[in-house]
């Protein structure tokens, strides 16, 4: 249960319950009804899915005189499957964070780690060391710290190492600079897609890229062309944004709101927004404490799109005048047609045969390896029963019930993205973590745009099941399994590495998922051509080392 604790004029703390908008002021010298609010969120909150949510509770003292809590608030960010309150420190105010809920009695289950700026861990996973009872708190609390990094981000996260579930987090940003920039902007006209933030591209609807801002200076075309126009935004993780559509032709703008609140990485504009011809203007504001177009987080950080949409061209030239034109162009053509369809058709015909007989195949084989993936771990879960680590199995189980439904949610996917794709192994070697003691590390080279890029499903999950069963299981704690991505050139590049025992990849007995993998390869290769996958084994006594690499496909 997160909570927060906002020094205010009054001299007061505001309780924060959860991520909603319920406040609750507290005495500054009174922390401890902040545990009797704490005991009673657990005793009113009986849904199942929530268990482990109210056992302990985040709360934040910011330095700051001159706050009401809701400036502070931000949007709500997703973090795996948890999420987080955000909180907006405009004025360089530090944040200190108290947990309460935490005891001499269990304070050794708890870790801790913190991260800047969503990339650098400058505190790893730690134990919870430190206890208090100041704020006139009648029972200790943990004290995590006093925080402030000026234009960054600090997230911290308290996890319990015996139950997952109880896992709370808060995110801190004291950036002052919330200026949207464009990714893309993409067009569709006439069945064809125009990217109107390259010039290459762009069609001759823009002259000119704002570098800061990433967004034309000015786009115009005529009316009824667009059919479909989507902005993409770089992530913007705590900020959310309002977007509107403003005519400019009357003397009085006309603001018209196409949404005020939104956490997307993109919006789509409707196609009636755009088919009248006129000047308009599209915004795209950030919701920042003190909204309002004239508050400090407004002022300066309003991105704006200038649009112009000109009447359709006159038609130049009647039916009639360019029938016989059209007649000779249309005979001619169909002639050529003729002659390059004769001598074409049984070519194509069998070209599309192969395909499809391929594409038949690669289902079939991707149909085995859901089957092969469960039996697996129904296998692991089998044996922690066996040995009555009831515990264990049951944690086990519930790892496997969210794997088995991403496994089963993406089964009609041919393709999914490198982030997908991850997580699925993660959640796949925690499980097997749990039961054979193994180290893991998964990197991806930075800046890789691991969510837009995408890769066949579940290429990689039989090879890490070769690497578990056959490769490190043996070896329990000593046993390390590294996955790595990375970009050369227009290739993907991913490897796999084990210590284990090694195996000879030409046997039989080498691993039904290896047979499965080579298989598919292969039919995958007739099928993208221009873009072949080689897979490459080296093992030995030291280990194995088994690297996929996707041609040209970054291009």
């Amino acid at each position: 249960m997160l909570g927060t604790i906002i020094h205010a004029n009054s001299q007061k703390f505001i309780f924060h319950a959860g991520s909603g908008t319920s406040y609750e002021a507290v005495p500054d010298h009174q922390i401890f009804v902040g545990v009797q609010s704490l005991l009673q969120y657990r005793r009113i909150n009986k849904d199942p899915s929530l268990t482990g949510k109210y056992q302990i509770g985040l709360f934040s003292r910011f330095s700051s005189l001159t706050k009401e809590p809701v400036e502070f608030t931000g949007a709500p960010v997703q973090v795996g499957t948890k999420t987080y309150p955000s909180y907006l420190i405009d004025d360089g105010s530090a944040a200190t964070l108290i947990a309460l809920g935490v005891s001499k009695e269990n304070i050794k289950d708890y870790r801790y780690h913190i991260v800047k700026n969503d990339s650098v861990e400058i505190v790893p996973w730690s134990p919870l060391s430190k206890l208090e009872m100041k704020y006139g708190a009648k029972v200790p609390y943990a004290a995590l710290g006093t925080f402030t990094s000026p234009e960054g981000t600090i997230m911290v996260e308290v996890i319990n190492k015996n139950n997952y579930n109880i896992r709370d987090g808060i995110i801190y940003d004291w950036r002052t600079h919330y200026k949207p920039f464009i990714t893309s902007i993409s067009m569709i006209k006439d069945t064809v897609n125009y990217e109107l933030t390259d010039p290459k591209r762009i069609h001759g609807y823009s002259s000119q890229i704002d570098p800061e801002t990433g967004a034309p200076k000015e786009l115009y075309f005529p009316a009824d062309s667009v059919a479909y126009m989507r902005i993409y935004f770089k992530a913007h993780e705590t900020i959310p944004y309002r977007i509107c559509l403003e005519n400019l032709d009357n003397d009085t703008v006309q603001n018209n709101e196409l949404i005020y609140y939104l956490l997307k990485d993109y919006y789509d504009i409707e196609t009636k927004l755009l088919k009248n011809p006129g000047k308009y203007r599209i915004s795209i504001q950030p919701l920042t404490p003190g909204y309002g177009d004239q508050s400090k987080g407004a002022r300066g950080n309003i991105v704006y799109i200038p649009i112009t949409i000109k009447p359709r061209p006159a038609q130049e030239a009647s039916l009639k005048q360019m029938l016989p034109y059209i007649l000779v162009i249309l005979s001619g053509a169909a002639l050529l047609f003729f002659i390059y369809h004769t001598r074409n058709q049984r070519k194509l015909k069998t070209t599309v045969q192969e395909k499809q007989f391929a594409g038949l195949k690669l289902k079939s084989i991707r149909s085995q390896l859901n089957p092969h993936f469960m039996f697996n771990a129904l296998s692991s879960i089998q044996a922690l029963i066996n040995k009555n680590d009831l515990d264990k199995a049951n944690y086990y189980l519930s790892i496997f019930s969210g794997l088995t439904r991403q496994v089963l949610d993406g089964n009609n996917e041919e393709m999914l993205s490198i982030s997908d794709e991850l997580k699925m192994l993660e959640d796949y070697l925690q499980m097997e973590q749990l039961r054979f003691g193994f180290q893991y590390e998964i990197s991806i080279e930075k800046g890789l745009n691991h969510d837009n890029i995408e890769i066949p499903a579940m290429l990689l999950q039989p090879l890490v099941e070769n690497a578990v069963k056959h490769g490190v299981s043996g070896l329990r704690e000593l046993g390390e399994i590294h996955i790595n991505v990375v970009s050369v050139n227009y290739n993907l590049i991913i490897s796999l590495s084990d210590n284990g025992k090694g195996f000879n990849p030409l046997e039989k007995t080498s691993g039904y998922g290896i047979k499965l993998s080579l298989e598919r390869i292969t039919l995958l290769n007739q099928i993208y051509s221009d873009q072949p996958t080689h897979l490459d084994i080296k093992s030995d006594k030291g280990g194995t080392i088994i690297t996929i690499t996707l041609t040209n496909w970054l291009s």
